[in-house]
């Protein structure tokens, strides 16, 4: 049967990106506010020591999987527009064949790195003085068996390729449900957890179930998606060189796009893992009530990056690079607008909001939130920027970018620790992130003016 690589939409390229940043950024602040219910049960049923081993479990195991990522579904947009333009039907049934072995791989490595890391960590936490207890009725027995059984996760997170086949296609629909499964599934547990009073285990397994129903809904989604395309045949069969893959720059892209997605990692989840580790699970308990409300605005914001790059690879391909600048730059300031009154409006109502929603110890975590939500509202500046050097076959530039960012944050945090304590953690944020936008925004506009300059030459 004829393969069905429509892309059926009736908006234009604004009107797409509007549509789709409205459902992707709408589905995240809806998950965030799941996610903030789930953490309210959390926070008035666990102790604060074991709700900061709760969210270093969760964080390490996010970490190795994203440090073994290879971001397929970038490679799969970057290529796969030219595929879809040009009707090259077996290149991008190779293509997206490519992208499910590299999942699976990533998975394989993700998984042997998270285990084989667990006798430094835990070498690691009790170097600290802080972290040595990790928490009150734990021992570091319990906690290696913990921490190996949730990271059994890593082996299904990896879903690059059904990423990029649904990004491709324009069908962002499916990206905005997969974004609530996760808290609904994870606010049932809690709900549960707190009526049956099941403790650390109880919460730990609603975060588990949580992450399981989201990480089997993508590959499953797609695969009825190739099924209803008639091309689901072709990617089984299809004939791929894995090893030396017929598109030259193939394997480079995506192993940047592995170090971009390891920073980025960095970016997210190092800060709970350090404040863990150099001031304890009370402390990081604290900091993550905090994060959460900074979720609330940056969540949304941090998928724009996947929303923007699919219309930049079409406008390279369709040698629109002279556009890019003022599209990107207008998204990044609106982004900033918007998180700017949202930081306003928490330093303004943040208290009473965390007062009415009840949440244990939120007198504590209301230092960390105000500065986190300003520094959510940096990211959310950068997020449209990103982009930009993959769209312009440049993803060093990027690596450049983030790298910068984390080594800032974690110098920051490093020096601030031994002056201010605690705070250090939201402070080395804002300064991080604040660095990253700038160096990010002028590498972005140096790369798109050699791009055209290269194309007017």
């Amino acid at each position: 049967m004829t393969p069905d690589l429509s892309m059926k939409s009736k908006y234009g390229r604004k009107g797409r990106i509007a549509k789709n940043s409205g459902l992707m950024v709408g589905s995240k602040f809806l998950g965030a506010a799941l996610g903030f219910a789930s953490l309210s049960l959390a926070t008035n049923f666990l102790p604060k020591p074991e709700l900061g081993v709760l969210f270093f479990i969760h964080a390490y195991m996010l970490f190795f999987s994203e440090v073994a990522t290879f971001q397929s579904w970038q490679a799969i947009i970057r290529y796969g527009t030219h595929d879809l333009q040009k009707e090259e039907c077996d290149k991008l049934y190779r293509l997206i064949g490519f992208g499910i072995r590299l999942d699976a791989l990533a998975a394989i490595a993700a998984f042997i790195l998270s285990v084989a890391m667990f006798s430094f960590s835990i070498w690691f936490l009790q170097s600290f003085t802080e972290a040595k207890d990790i928490a009150k009725g734990f021992t570091l027995e319990q906690f290696k068996h913990y921490l190996t059984l949730y990271c059994i996760l890593v082996l299904i997170r990896q879903r690059g390729a059904s990423v990029g086949i649904f990004r491709l296609f324009d069908k962002f629909n499916v990206l905005a449900v997969k974004a609530v499964i996760m808290p609904i599934i994870r606010l049932i547990g809690a709900v549960i957890a707190a009526l049956t009073g099941a403790g650390f285990e109880g919460f730990l397994l609603a975060w588990f179930a949580g992450s399981f129903c989201a990480y089997i809904f993508l590959p499953v989604m797609a695969i009825i998606e190739l099924k209803r395309r008639n091309m689901l045949g072709h990617v089984i069969r299809a004939k791929v060189k894995f090893f030396k893959p017929e598109r030259k720059g193939l394997w480079a892209f995506v192993f940047k796009s592995n170090i971009d997605a390891t920073l980025g990692a960095a970016t997210l989840h190092l800060p709970s893992l350090l404040v863990f580790a150099i001031f304890g699970p009370v402390w990081n308990a604290l900091y993550k009530i905090a994060e959460e409300v900074a979720k609330l605005l940056s969540e949304g914001f941090k998928l724009l990056d996947q929303v923007i790059y699919p219309e930049l690879a079409r406008m390279v391909s369709e040698g629109q690079v002279d556009k890019i600048w003022r599209l990107t730059t207008r998204a990044a300031t609106i982004l900033l607008l918007f998180g700017c009154f949202m930081s306003a409006a928490f330093f303004i109502f943040g208290e009473a909001i965390l007062q009415l929603l009840k949440i244990e110890g939120f007198e504590a975590a209301i230092p960390f939130a105000t500065i986190l939500v300003p520094a959510a509202a940096l990211m959310g500046a950068a997020a449209p920027l990103y982009p930009v050097f993959f769209a312009a076959d440049c993803p060093e530039r990027a690596i450049m970018g983030r790298g910068a960012g984390v080594f800032i944050y974690i110098a920051a945090l490093l020096i601030m620790a031994k002056i201010i304590g605690p705070m250090a953690a939201a402070w080395a944020v804002l300064i991080g992130n604040g660095f990253t936008v700038v160096i990010v925004t002028l590498m972005a506009k140096y790369t798109l003016e050699q791009r055209v300059k290269a194309s007017e030459g």
